[in-house]
């Protein structure tokens, strides 16, 4: 229920910010890596690189406030641990896996532009688990270890160069997506590094 009520708030921030915008909307594409870990005693607390990509638009009030909608493929990579083999011995656990997730993200951002080059970026994401390494409870194979929803708080820095955008920021998941059970909280954690470039700009009544 409240990752449905999260996604509704985006869903309605998107409505309301499309709505009153009154100078101009651009929007381009992006690609980058992710450099993520998932937090927990389950897995071995190194980062790994993974891939992210998508869509994004930015709705301009002022020369220094925007705010920047996206649309983005999330991947998430990490390993279980020994710890994973310990908490969950009763199901079965398969220990020291490579885990791959893949997200659809939506993050709304809210930007503020000291000087035109430089953007500073901070808001809510949320994201839906669309695909999962399966098979890691082999006493319940048919159940999926992880959670389909997560909410993140993502904040960072953007340079702004033209039609091209490099940015980096950091991502914190707010919500456990341990599938399983509470005994452990699973959350993602970690870097996105990107490059952004803009298709269209167009000037808004």
């Amino acid at each position: 229920m409240k990752s449905k009520l999260a996604f509704a708030t985006l869903l309605l921030t998107l409505t309301a910010a499309h709505s009153y915008a009154q100078k101009s909307m651009e929007w381009g594409l992006k690609a980058g890596g992710n450099y993520f870990k998932v937090g927990g005693r389950s897995f071995d607390n190194t980062y790994n690189v993974s891939f992210s990509g998508g869509a994004y638009a930015e709705l301009n009030y002022t020369s220094k406030f925007t705010v920047q909608p996206e649309l983005l493929f999330n991947q998430v990579l990490c390993k279980t641990s020994e710890g994973f083999t310990n908490i969950y011995s009763g199901l079965e656990p398969v220990g020291f896996q490579l885990v791959s997730l893949d997200y659809i993200a939506v993050p709304v951002l809210f930007v503020y532009k000291p000087v035109p080059l430089v953007s500073v970026i901070i808001g809510p994401q949320y994201s839906y688990l669309i695909a999962q390494t399966q098979g890691l409870l082999r006493a319940e194979t048919s159940k999926d270890a992880f959670h389909h929803s997560e909410l993140a708080l993502v904040f960072g820095g953007q340079l702004n160069l033209g039609k091209l955008t490099l940015g980096l920021r950091y991502q914190e998941g707010l919500t456990n997506v341990n599938g399983i059970n509470t005994t452990d909280v699973w959350r993602t954690y970690g870097f996105q590094l990107y490059l952004g470039f803009q298709l269209k700009d167009r000037k808004l009544k």
